[in-house]
């Protein structure tokens, strides 16, 4: 097990919080490839009727990885608190109990995305030419989230043992197959939309196996062997606890999306446009962010764990300067080159108006972005994820989507008045959780998986 073994409580923290945090902005910035390898391939050698299926079924599954996504994290720091406390004998359990609940859930979530797809394509108004591709590539897909929950949770307990770099090498293996099998079933064997999801879920079930051979010959703390699985209640409610929140989280938060999506919309096609172009836009720019977000909570974990306070504080300080100062970056962008960062996606003047109005408020979203992901990363990391829930769920269904509707659809402020709306909303969040942080009840119940008594 020492080949995963990397101890973030010891040690200069700049250097530990850079040496974790840089295979993970890699990582990330191979999952926006993937994704623009599938749009490119099929809008390249496929009808767009197919780019449109696969634009509007990855929207919804979209929304339902992120619960997969969020429910690992709570392995992260788990692990991590376990691991930065000394106690490794406890991660055996904890790992035979995350595994056999990554396959029930992945399970799962394959019958009831199967069983939705329809209703689901029929809800967010799919257009007619692009149903019978959604169906057949929303179908497919759903299979993978099988592999994808067993996955997400092993690079989560990876990540809560201080190895960050292995979860990129399995998404390098998983971008590489991706891109040939696309290329093969798209380009050379036609099938479209169903040839990009067939594609996917084998990149999906080969990235699984080869992480599960990759850390089995490296002395794992759990084989994988059938008889080995098992649910051990306490594990399991911590898992529960601590992961079902940021999923929720995550799930919801990427619902609103949609939520205000639909009321950008209404303001027609060049406002649908920009406002599509500037969301690819901030997901790269956020890459460093989500990064640190990733790279605290584990960092926090592993010293809540070994009782260093201070330590855990020093993490998210650090992040937060080198998150802000990433987006700083894009901010001047932004402020400075806003007409010139939209040409790059478009020569429509109208789209290209439409963008400049919306980047005037936009852009300040990137920092308070960067404040409140680290915050939260912080958080979570102490273990209460319930209150990041609640800080995103006011922060969003309370002020950003009714804010958004006001601001452009009854004052008809427009997409500039809708910008600033953004940044407005999250800054809600950015309070709450400073609030929480300088009150100091991070500290009462940290420990999500306490020792049971002697």
């Amino acid at each position: 097990m020492k080949s995963f073994e990397n101890n973030l409580t010891q040690g200069s923290v700049f250097k530990k919080l850079w040496g974790f945090t840089l295979p993970l902005i890699g990582a990330n910035l191979l999952q926006i490839l993937y994704g623009m390898v599938d749009l490119y391939i099929v809008g390249r050698f496929a009808a767009t009727a197919d780019v449109s299926a696969v634009s509007v079924s990855t929207t919804v599954l979209s929304a339902f990885m992120m619960f997969l996504i969020g429910l690992s994290v709570g392995g992260t720091v788990i692990v991590g608190q376990k691991f930065g406390a000394g106690e490794k004998d406890a991660l055996s359990s904890v790992a035979a109990t995350a595994f056999s609940l990554a396959w029930i859930v992945g399970g799962a979530l394959m019958v009831i995305v199967a069983a939705l797809t329809y209703p689901i394509l029929g809800w967010i108004n799919t257009p007619e030419a692009a149903l019978r591709g959604a169906i057949s590539y929303m179908l497919i897909c759903s299979v993978g989230y099988v592999f994808q929950s067993v996955y997400n949770m092993l690079a989560g307990i990876l990540r809560g043992m201080g190895d960050s770099k292995s979860p990129l090498l399995y998404v390098v293996v998983a971008t590489v197959v991706n891109i040939i099998s696309d290329y093969i079933l798209v380009a050379k064997v036609g099938l479209g939309a169903a040839g990009t999801a067939i594609a996917t879920v084998f990149a999906q079930l080969l990235c699984m196996l080869f992480a599960i051979f990759h850390v089995k010959k490296r002395g794992f703390p759990f084989d994988f062997r059938l008889k080995s699985y098992r649910l051990v209640k306490k594990d399991a409610a911590a898992l529960f606890r601590t992961g079902v929140p940021i999923a929720l989280q995550q799930a919801l938060v990427l619902f609103s999306f949609v939520i205000v999506a639909a009321i950008i919309n209404k303001h027609g096609l060049y406002a649908s446009a920009c406002a599509g172009i500037l969301d690819k836009v901030f997901l790269f720019a956020s890459v460093p962010t989500t990064a640190f977000h990733s790279s605290i909570s584990a960092m926090v974990a592993q010293n809540i764990g070994a009782k260093e306070e201070k330590r855990a504080i020093q993490c998210m300080r650090y992040g937060l300067l080198f998150s802000f100062l990433f987006a700083f970056l894009f901010f001047l962008t932004g402020l400075f080159f806003p007409e010139q960062t939209m040409r790059i996606f478009t020569s429509d003047p109208g789209v290209v108006a439409a963008g400049v109005e919306y980047y005037a408020g936009y852009k300040y979203d990137y920092l308070i972005c960067s404040i409140a992901f680290c915050i939260n990363g912080f958080i979570n990391g102490t273990g209460h994820t319930r209150l990041t829930l609640i800080a995103n769920l006011i922060s969003t269904y309370a002020v950003r989507i009714p804010a958004c509707y006001l601001v452009g659809n009854v004052w008809e402020l427009g997409m500039r008045g809708i910008g600033f709306v953004l940044p407005l909303a999250t800054a809600v969040q950015v309070i709450i959780g400073l609030a929480f942080y300088f009150s100091g009840r991070w500290r009462k119940n940290a420990d999500v998986l306490p020792d049971p008594p002697a």
